[in-house]
């Protein structure tokens, strides 16, 4: 087990690596260092009792857009100059923040080719359509701007990234080389594959014939679109900073539990169904479309317009139902206790306590997404709070189970029995990994690019 105390040095040498690995151009490391301690001290600080949290863009304002795309989208970043650049300092950075949020703007900083002095000169505006392209809220995106960015999330933690990878994070003093990427691959996945094939049966079988043979062609989207759904829980249970727990498990009827709220709430299942019963709707409309405009008709018949719009609205429809679900589904981990699910993401009940007593014989962290043997390390039970503890009790006792724990700082762990062993994962990936893990577009089924397809 690493026991080693990182420090922004060790986050700015990891950049600085990565950087010179792409072979992209990059400033001294003393910059970099610079940069990270000053980033990293700023959010020790608060604001009005409030958290410092904003985001920061590493941007050479004498050419700030070196590559647009050949149309440039309304909604599409610019950057604005102050009429005076500011030394970046800790005071500064503090004060400054204020003017910015995360999920809507950035900072733009670059260092003086002179002086190697960093400074701020500007900010960066319409973060917003990256901020819901990462977290699922929506189809479509922006290429960010800078060659990096980093931002600064809570209290000691700042995460960087290049685009809309996530290449590493400094949490106090551990540095998170890379989140492991558990929903695609290996047994988590396998605990959720159950869910998933009743959802593409009964997408399949909701289709008229001559639409199911589309379900095989739109597998992964619908895959993708399931998966990211169980993502987005987890992500709006973060933004509380609450602390919630749920747990999916195939049991009919549940042991080891006392469920204080019985609430059987189908609507995220039925949601979700609905959605991939009009995403391939959609697609073969936008088909016939296709085949009048390739074809150059003189028009374009009245009946295939109207199916296209009108099962374009009702998918639109579908998304803001399925985005309610969510909310509702998330607030309800607020309340003390598990929310219980089974693998179609049908609720049972909420607020159940775990009744369970004994601890498990062991608790493995994983060290890749597998979870292979080699890579596991011991655990100490005791040093974990109330609510994973009762959780590791739970998934100890039933095999099969998959519990999710999101506790007050944001951090999700989720674990489960492999091998006979109780292994839990941390560091996951929640977020869009962008090209690395196949965001699908819903018009061709092609892997998405955020600004330049469609």
């Amino acid at each position: 087990m690493d026991t080693r105390h990182y420090t922004p040095k060790d986050l700015a040498r990891t950049v600085f690596s990565e950087l010179k690995s792409r072979k992209l151009g990059h400033p001294r490391l003393n910059i970099l260092i610079s940069l990270f301690e000053s980033l990293y001290a700023a959010s020790l600080h608060s604001e009005e009792s409030r958290p410092i949290t904003f985001d920061i863009v590493y941007l050479n304002p004498k050419d700030p857009d070196p590559d647009p795309p050949p149309i440039i989208r309304a909604h599409r970043w610019k950057h604005v100059r102050l009429s005076a650049p500011l030394p970046l300092t800790v005071a500064n950075l503090i004060k400054i923040s204020k003017a910015s949020d995360p999920r809507t703007s950035s900072l733009a900083v670059y260092h003086h080719n002179e002086s190697n002095k960093l400074y701020l000169w500007g900010l960066v505006d319409h973060g917003i359509q990256y901020y819901d392209f990462l977290n699922y809220d929506s189809d479509q995106g922006v290429l960010r701007p800078g060659l990096f960015q980093v931002g600064i999330l809570g209290t000691g933690y700042l995460a960087v990234s290049i685009g809309y990878e996530r290449i590493t994070e400094l949490r106090i003093d551990n540095l998170v080389l890379k989140s492991l990427d558990v929903f695609y691959y290996g047994p988590i996945k396998q605990r959720l594959t159950p869910g998933i094939q009743t959802y593409l049966r009964n997408t399949r079988a909701s289709l008229p014939a001559p639409l199911r043979k589309l379900c095989s062609v739109w597998e992964h989207t619908l895959i993708y679109d399931w998966t990211s759904t169980l993502q987005r829980l987890l992500l709006r249970i973060q933004t509380y900073r609450h602390g919630g727990a749920f747990v999916i498990t195939t049991q009919r009827s549940p042991t080891g539990l006392n469920i204080k709220y019985q609430l059987p709430y189908r609507r995220l299942q039925t949601a979700i169904a609905t959605r991939a019963h009009l995403t391939i709707r959609s697609r073969h409309f936008f088909e016939k479309t296709s085949a009048y405009m390739g074809a150059k008709a003189d028009e374009l018949p009245m009946d295939v317009y109207l199916d296209e719009s009108i099962t374009n609205g009702q998918k639109r429809d579908s998304d803001s139902e399925v985005d309610g679900a969510i909310w509702f589904v998330s607030l309800l981990t607020r309340v003390d206790g598990l929310v219980l699910m089974d693998p179609s993401l049908r609720v049972r009940g909420f607020g159940a306590e775990i009744i369970y007593d004994e601890e498990p014989k062991g608790v493995f962290v994983a060290g890749d997404r597998n979870g292979s043997r080699h890579l596991l390390r011991r655990a100490d039970y005791n040093h974990y709070g109330t609510r994973h503890r009762s959780m590791m009790r739970y998934c100890a006792q039933v095999p099969g189970s998959l519990g999710f724990i999101v506790s007050q700082d944001g951090d999700v762990r989720i674990m489960t029995q492999v091998r006979g062993h109780l292994v839990m994962w941390e560091d996951i990936k929640l977020q869009v990994p962008y090209f690395v893990n196949q965001s699908y577009c819903h018009h061709c089924g092609r892997p998405k690019h955020p600004e330049k397809h469609h």
